[in-house]
């Protein structure tokens, strides 16, 4: 008899968890205290409207790779159309990008026409990052004997493993912002400074490299065929129906107490959320972690602020394309430094998605949907900007900018208005602070220095975008297949 398996939470990282896990025999039940699954990755419906949550694109979805292996093993590869996103649209202060995205290399030509002086140092950065990223995913597979001896088999690896991305750029391309700006249109919220380099390669090597993709029928899509793939294969799914209480004994799990006061026991546990929450709700004064990972040493990224907007079809200019990112600011780290603060005073960062250019059944003939998702503090630091008279005030300041920047005017062609604040983050996931990413890509929190997926009590395991291996959709995903795999290596070991 296969062992039994609790999860605590049903984003993607538990139920990539609970469905592969479901899929190999185990029986798995997952709580969930929202009324659907799907954590950031899901999406909601309003008069004919679909609206994306938070998550926009997916990448690392093409057959040979790891997230791809998780689809295949489900045997939900086929029920899956990932479409491909033909042109991005990158706008800077004093410039801007169109292209056709399929890898970085892509990205990189991008920039050398825009610079053709720097075309030298862009291709000797790429070819570094290219290189960084390929050694990183070895070591990782690699045996101990090998991993000790890091600067004979990896030295690049060794040589850049301490250097923020800033670091790197300085090197390159000195005190040209221009280039530093455009390098760093990144899924994060950290400025270059606070960027681990490694975390820039390990993205352009692993997850970046084949080109972004949208689900058709919308990214509620794939998170509800992994909540179905759980199911049909033996495991069951309670929602409205979070965990209170986590009883520990001898280093261990006894049970969990749920919402509606009752007990549940298993033989493994897979820890699914807000890891700050988890331990919070632990017995005995238990840690998840000891104090190489203790979780006071960590800190969370910050939120966003978003708008769901329907409009008319005939609002948007002909080129339009489905991907749109905008920087008001001249410096990524005073606009950093003041959304720490809690405010954008020194510029904004808005992320502009229109799903239905992609998959027409989105939206209502004639209309369009489109997300607006604006880069914002962390859900305590603009309490006093939640009212309605400040979300007013930032709509209007975002459509000016986009009127500014591009041909396309909002004000006056909207005809569906939503919007969604950090404290909204916060209540409807559970991440700290309303966080975008749990714990960012920033140095010291990335690689092996990320809390492992093993926490200190054995038969408890933690998953998602605050652990191994990273953030993000990928990460999170491939977390909850780490979990998995631990559970059955354990078992086939006893």
């Amino acid at each position: 008899m296969k062992k039994s398996v609790i999860i605590m939470g049903g984003g993607m990282a538990g139920l990539c968890a609970g469905a592969i896990l479901a899929k190999r025999g185990h029986p798995v039940t997952l709580f969930e205290k929202q009324d659907k699954t799907g954590g950031y990755v899901t999406g909601f419906h309003r008069d004919e409207f679909y609206f994306d949550a938070t998550g926009s694109f997916l990448a690392a979805c093409l057959k040979g790779s790891e997230f791809y292996a998780i689809f295949s093993e489900l045997g939900i590869e086929d029920k899956l159309d990932f479409l491909p996103i033909p042109r991005i649209r990158n706008i800077y202060p004093t410039y801007e990008l169109n292209l056709d995205y399929r890898n970085p290399a892509a990205y990189v030509d991008a920039l050398k026409e825009k610079f053709p002086e720097y075309e030298g140092k862009l291709a000797a950065y790429a070819e570094l990052t290219r290189k960084l990223g390929q050694e990183f995913l070895q070591f990782e597979k690699a045996p101990l004997w090998k991993k000790c001896l890091l600067p004979f088999f990896y030295p690049t690896l060794f040589k850049c493993a301490q250097h923020s991305h800033a670091a790197i750029l300085r090197h390159f391309f000195g005190a040209n912002d221009e280039i530093q700006h455009g390098l760093s249109a990144l899924p994060t919220t950290l400025p270059p400074t606070k960027l681990s380099y490694i975390f820039v390669a390990v993205l352009w090597a692993k997850v970046l490299k084949d080109g972004v993709f949208y689900p058709r029928g919308g990214m509620i899509r794939l998170t509800d065929m992994l909540a179905q793939s759980l199911v049909d294969h033996g495991g069951v799914i309670h929602r409205d129906s979070g965990v209170e209480t986590i009883t520990t004994r001898k280093g261990a799990v006894e049970n969990i107490i749920t919402s509606d006061g009752r007990t549940h026991r298993a033989d493994w546990y897979i820890g699914a959320l807000n890891p700050y929450r988890g331990q919070s709700m632990l017995t005995g004064g238990a840690k998840l972690y000891g104090k190489m990972f203790d979780l006071d040493r960590y800190t969370v990224s910050p939120s966003a602020m978003l708008f769901y907007l329907g409009i008319k079809k005939s609002t948007l200019p002909p080129d339009w394309p489905y991907f749109v990112s905008l920087h008001t600011g001249l410096n990524p780290e005073q606009e950093t430094e003041a959304i720490e603060q809690g405010h954008s005073d020194e510029g904004m960062h808005l992320v502009i998605t229109t799903p239905s250019l992609l998959d027409p059944t989105l939206a209502p003939d004639g209309f369009h949907s489109m997300k607006i998702l604006v880069h914002a503090p962390r859900s305590s630091l603009c309490k006093d900007q939640a009212s309605a008279e400040s979300i007013r005030v930032l709509q209007e300041k975002v459509f000016k900018a986009i009127s500014e920047k591009t041909d396309l005017t909002l004000a006056d062609n909207v005809v569906l208005n939503l919007s969604a604040t950090p404290a909204a983050l916060q209540q409807r996931t559970g991440n700290e602070e309303g966080s975008m990413y749990g714990f960012d890509a920033a140095m010291g929190q990335v690689g092996p220095r990320r809390p492992p997926n093993q926490t200190r009590i054995k038969n408890l395991l933690w998953v998602g975008h605050y652990t191994r291996p990273a953030h993000g959709i990928v990460g999170s995903s491939l977390s909850g297949s780490f979990a998995a795999n631990i559970i059955t290596e354990r078992e086939d070991d006893a």
